[in-house]
């Protein structure tokens, strides 16, 4: 017999059962080809900010979201960027939680474009600063959303999964830190805030894949939480929004060979094809 059959002496071999498997098996081969080829490139960028600052923007097929504000010097910055990228409209504004760092350049961004609409954690306790943005958000007519539970939402090509946390009171503001799985095709990101030891603990339950691209947790300040999560996930890529990862989470990502780009003062921007993320700064 020939090393060689081709898929029609195969099918007669198998009769058309054997006819049908193969139709199918094109079929199938057909339909993930062409639904890798119907998703358009995304672009997420890691604004640079004056300190240890957030701030993610994540661009897909015409809309835009974005993760936190850094803080309010970094505000212009943060705005400049987006017109840079043809932005007129911010589809969907997330504010992990209230903390300077996370919401300061937030009402400065309200001020420039319109924003349909705005998902934060539920937050009990008094900040003037997001108390205030609160105000302008409901003048301005924003549906807020403050999720009790995990929800999903897609943008373009971006299916972002919300994991907000369990509790309605935190000792610390970071542990209200809303978190966010990004699916661009089969790349991932996952950005958890400022989320510490409790918070990360409640991160852990959760059935995360491997991430591709992952910010890490309270800018890469020492936590054995931290690392753990970090492990876990094994990113390929992390980013930290800080001049450098301290000593615990270094040692951890150089463990698992991942590339490291910081944010203070610098832009770190990617893009993703759904199969493959890049890093496009200089």
């Amino acid at each position: 017999m020939k090393k060689l059959i081709s898929r029609f002496g195969l099918a007669r071999l198998l009769g058309a059962g054997g006819l049908l498997l193969l139709v199918l098996l094109f079929l199938a081969s057909f339909m993930i080809q062409r639904k890798k080829a119907e998703i358009a490139p995304a672009e997420f960028i890691f604004a640079g900010t004056e300190n240890d600052a957030d701030c993610c923007i994540l661009l897909s097929s015409g809309t835009c979201v974005v993760v936190d504000t850094g803080e309010e010097p970094d505000g212009p910055h943060i705005v400049s960027l987006l017109r840079e990228h043809g932005i007129r409209q911010i589809d969907c504004l997330v504010l992990t939680h209230p903390d300077k760092d996370h919401i300061g350049g937030a009402a400065l961004l309200l001020d420039s474009f319109p924003v349909s609409m705005a998902v934060m954690p539920y937050y009990g306790q008094y900040n003037a600063s997001y108390n205030t943005l609160l105000k302008q958000m409901e003048t301005a007519g924003i549906r807020q959303i403050h999720p009790a539970d995990e929800f999903r939402e897609t943008f373009g090509d971006l299916v972002i999964t919300f994991y907000p946390p369990e509790k309605t009171f935190y000792d610390l503001d970071n542990d209200y830190s809303l978190a966010l799985l990004v699916r661009h095709g089969n790349i991932t990101l996952f950005l958890p805030g400022d989320a510490e030891k409790i918070r990360l603990k409640e991160l852990e339950r959760i059935d995360l894949p491997r991430i591709d691209l992952l910010k890490t947790p309270y800018h890469g300040r020492s936590s054995t939480a931290s690392s753990d999560l970090i492990r876990r996930l094994a990113p390929s890529i992390a980013i930290v929004n800080a001049s450098a990862p301290e000593a615990k989470i270094r040692k951890t990502l150089e463990t698992l060979r991942t590339t490291v780009y910081t944010t203070v003062g610098y832009d770190r921007p990617f893009t993703s094809d759904g199969e493959r993320i890049l890093y496009t700064g200089d």
